[in-house]
């Protein structure tokens, strides 16, 4: 009898690794395409093979990151457009504290020469505005992501919420620019704003009259 071209446990070995790669796939693709697939590299697989080769991985991966960047089925293009801008919101929130907490000595410094009568006072309120911001900026981040999650699935408590969000920001921005923003440095103060443009970039988009049908549906395909 001849020996089988692969053993039960390669094979086993075999299927972990592109299971592992084929996570990287949406939800929604792999419940409909991921056992045929896996059954097609499987097929192809070379005798004894145990794990993926660097050509079937970098392919796998390629295809998750295309598939990623488009929208699911029956998501409107305004709505994936959105969720990327509410992701890229997130990134510069975390790039505003990073360079928040890398200038603190900076601005107080700066703030300080400007108005050297009130140093001690400034110097507190230096150090009391970051520290609060880099307490409500990690909130903040929490927030966001969960507001993308709840646009992603199209429920309609996630926009109005986003929408709260938003016009809690805006007065935020509002609050900061009647204070003279003493307390940022510029380059802390360019990237706010660019979070803040991305977001209502965001709120225009999921406001759009093309993503409306979208929300308050009660079956969508999960992500």
């Amino acid at each position: 009898m001849n020996e089988p071209s692969m053993s039960a446990s390669d094979s086993a070995s075999l299927e972990r690794g592109y299971r592992r790669l084929l996570a990287w796939y949406p939800k929604w693709f792999r419940r409909e395409n991921e056992e045929e697939i896996l059954a097609v590299l499987m097929a192809c697989a070379q005798e004894d093979q145990t794990r993926p080769s660097l050509e079937a991985m970098a392919d796998l991966l390629k295809g998750a990151v295309r598939m990623r960047l488009r929208p699911m089925p029956g998501q409107p293009r305004t709505v994936f457009l959105a969720v990327w801008l509410i992701i890229a919101s997130v990134l510069t929130e975390a790039a505003d504290l990073i360079t928040l907490r890398a200038t603190e000595g900076g601005i107080k410094a700066s703030v300080i020469a400007r108005y050297p009568a009130y140093a001690h006072a400034i110097g507190h309120a230096v150090n009391l505005q970051v520290t609060i911001e880099l307490i409500t900026g990690p909130i903040g981040i929490a927030v966001m992501l969960c507001l993308a999650w709840m646009i992603v699935k199209g429920k309609q408590r996630g926009r109005v919420a986003f929408a709260l969000f938003f016009g809690v920001s805006c007065l935020s921005v509002l609050l900061s620019l009647s204070q003279d923003a003493l307390v940022y440095a510029p380059a802390a103060e360019g990237i706010g704003f660019g979070t803040w443009a991305l977001t209502a970039a965001a709120i225009m988009l999921v406001f759009n009259k093309a993503s409306s049908p979208y929300f308050g549906r009660r079956e969508l395909v999960l992500t």
